[in-house]
C-alpha cells in the first residue's frame, strides 16, 4: 500500500507540473520568433531622424516577393530619406499623361568602370537626350574661356596701342598671341586631358550666350551631343546645379551620377527621379580601376604614385577601395561597416533600381530601351551596332588579368566582400526583374 502511494503521489505531482507548463506564456524570445511575422506595417511612419522607416512585411504583394530565388527577411530598415522620397520604386508604373504630370528623370547611378561611360554615349549619340554628367560642365568652362579670349582680342583691336603688338615680321605670333595658346593649351589640359574630351570640346561652337553667369542652358556640340552646363558627378557641381534650380527647370532628359543621395537631395526634390544602373564584379572593376587611373590624369581621383606601383602595391595601400557601392547607397563613406548597412543597400536596389550587368550589357540595354522608352527601334539598333559590339567600349582599356586564386585577389576580395555580396544579389535581381518586366511589358 505505502508503495501504490507514493507511486500514485509522484503521478499527481507530474501532472500538476505539466500542466503549469504547458499553460504558461513561451519564453520571451519564442514569442518574438512567432509573432515577428505578424508586425503591422510601419511603411511611411516618419521618425525624428529625418528617415523614414519601413517594413518588408509590407511589401508582401509586390512579385518580387512571391519569385523563388530571392530571399528577403521581413525585417525593419531605414532608407536614407533621398532616396526613399525622391526616387521611384521600380516597379511603380509611370504616369498615365507624363506632359501633364511631374515629370519623372531617369538617374543612372554610375558605378565607376562598370560601363557607365559607353551608357553615356550611346544615350547622347544614338537616342539624342539632354544629359547632365560632367560633360556639361567642362563644355560650360571651355565656352566661357573662347568668350574671354574674343574679348580680349576685340579689346586688343580696338586699342590704338595693340597695332604695333598684334603680329611679328615673317608671320610669327606676338608675344600676347604667343602667351595667350600657351594659356589655352594649359586650360585645355586641365578640363581634360582624355583625347576624346578634347576633341568634344574644340568642336564646339562658339555660344554668344556662354559669359552669361548664374542661368541654366543647354549646350550642343558640332556632331549634335546635347548637355546641361552643370556637372552632376561631384559635389561642387551638384550645389551649383541646385543653386541654378536644375530641380524646378529640370532641363535634363537623363541625369548621371555617382552620388547618388546627393543628388536625389538637391535636384530630385521637386522631380522625382528612376535608378538604374551597370554592375560588375567588384574586384575586376577595382583592378580596371587601377590600371585605368595610372595614366588618367585628368581624372579628380589622379594619384602620381599609381604610375610606379604594381597592382599589389595597390591592393596594400589605403588608396584601395573597399566596398565604395555598399558605402554609396547608404551614404557612409568612412568608418567600420555594419550588419544592417549591408542590408539598407540590398533593400535599396531591390526597390529603386532598374538593375544592368556588364556581362549581360546588351540584354542590359534592351531592358532600359523598353522600361524608360526614351527612343525608337532605329535608336537601339544604332546602340547595339556602335557600342555594345565586342571591345566596342567608350572607356575601355585593357590590363593584365588577376588570377582569381592568387593572394593579391584575396585581399581585394577581403576589403570589398560587401560589395561582392551586393553585387550577388544584382544579379539576381537581374533575373527576377527579367521575369518580372517580361510578364508586365
Amino acid at each position: 500500500k505505502k508503495i501504490v502511494s507514493a507511486v500514485w503521489v509522484v503521478f499527481f505531482l507530474y501532472s500538476a507540473i505539466t500542466r503549469r507548463y504547458a499553460l504558461s506564456p513561451a519564453p520571451r524570445s519564442d514569442r518574438n520568433e512567432r509573432s515577428r511575422w505578424r508586425i503591422p506595417s510601419l511603411r511611411g511612419r516618419t521618425t525624428s531622424s529625418n528617415q523614414t522607416t519601413i517594413s518588408r512585411a509590407d511589401q508582401s504583394h509586390r512579385s518580387l516577393l512571391a519569385v523563388p530565388g530571392i530571399h528577403l527577411e521581413r525585417t525593419t530598415y531605414k532608407l536614407p530619406h533621398a532616396i526613399e522620397h525622391n526616387l521611384i520604386d521600380w516597379e511603380t508604373p509611370p504616369p498615365a499623361d507624363p506632359a501633364g504630370g511631374t515629370k519623372e528623370l531617369p538617374v543612372f547611378w554610375h558605378v565607376l568602370k562598370s560601363g557607365g561611360t559607353t551608357i553615356k554615349l550611346m544615350y547622347a549619340q544614338c537616342y539624342h537626350l539632354v544629359e547632365a554628367c560632367e560633360t556639361g560642365g567642362l563644355i560650360d568652362a571651355e565656352l566661357k574661356q573662347q568668350q574671354q579670349q574674343q574679348q580680349q582680342q576685340q579689346q586688343r583691336h580696338d586699342s590704338p596701342s595693340s597695332v604695333e603688338v598684334t603680329g611679328q615680321p615673317g608671320g610669327h605670333p606676338s608675344p600676347w598671341d604667343w602667351l595667350q595658346e600657351q594659356q589655352r593649351k594649359e586650360a585645355q589640359q586641365q578640363l581634360g586631358a582624355n583625347p576624346d574630351q578634347r576633341r568634344r570640346l574644340e568642336i564646339m561652337p562658339p555660344d554668344e550666350n556662354a559669359h552669361q553667369e548664374g542661368k541654366l542652358r543647354v549646350v550642343i556640340s558640332e556632331d549634335g551631343r546635347k548637355y546641361v552646363n552643370v556637372d552632376t558627378t561631384t559635389s561642387e557641381g551638384i550645389a551649383k546645379a541646385s543653386q541654378l534650380g536644375f530641380a524646378s527647370s529640370n532641363p535634363a532628359d537623363v541625369m548621371f551620377t555617382p552620388l547618388l543621395i546627393e543628388s536625389a537631395e538637391s535636384l530630385l526634390h521637386e522631380n522625382s527621379g528612376r535608378m538604374f544602373a551597370v554592375f560588375r564584379h567588384p574586384v575586376d572593376r577595382v583592378v580596371s580601376i587601377f590600371y585605368y587611373l595610372q595614366g588618367a590624369t585628368w581624372e579628380p581621383t589622379y594619384n602620381p604614385e599609381y604610375a610606379r606601383w604594381t597592382i599589389d602595391d595597390y591592393a596594400l595601400s589605403d588608396y584601395c577601395e573597399s566596398n565604395w557601392m555598399v558605402r554609396s547607397l547608404i551614404g557612409k563613406m568612412t568608418g567600420p561597416l555594419k550588419g544592417g548597412d549591408f542590408e539598407i543597400a540590398k533593400e535599396v536596389l531591390r526597390r529603386k533600381c532598374l538593375v544592368g550587368l556588364m556581362e549581360g550589357m546588351d540584354e542590359s540595354v534592351r531592358r532600359f530601351h523598353a522600361y524608360f522608352r526614351l527612343g525608337g527601334d532605329d535608336a537601339l539598333g544604332c546602340s547595339r551596332e556602335h557600342f555594345l559590339s565586342r571591345g566596342s567600349g567608350a572607356n575601355s582599356h585593357s590590363h593584365p588579368a588577376l588570377d582569381q586564386k592568387g593572394e593579391t585577389w584575396a585581399i581585394l576580395a577581403k576589403k570589398n566582400g560587401l560589395d561582392i555580396r551586393l553585387y550577388e544579389y544584382a544579379q539576381q535581381l537581374f533575373d527576377e526583374q527579367g521575369k518580372w518586366l517580361k510578364k508586365n511589358k
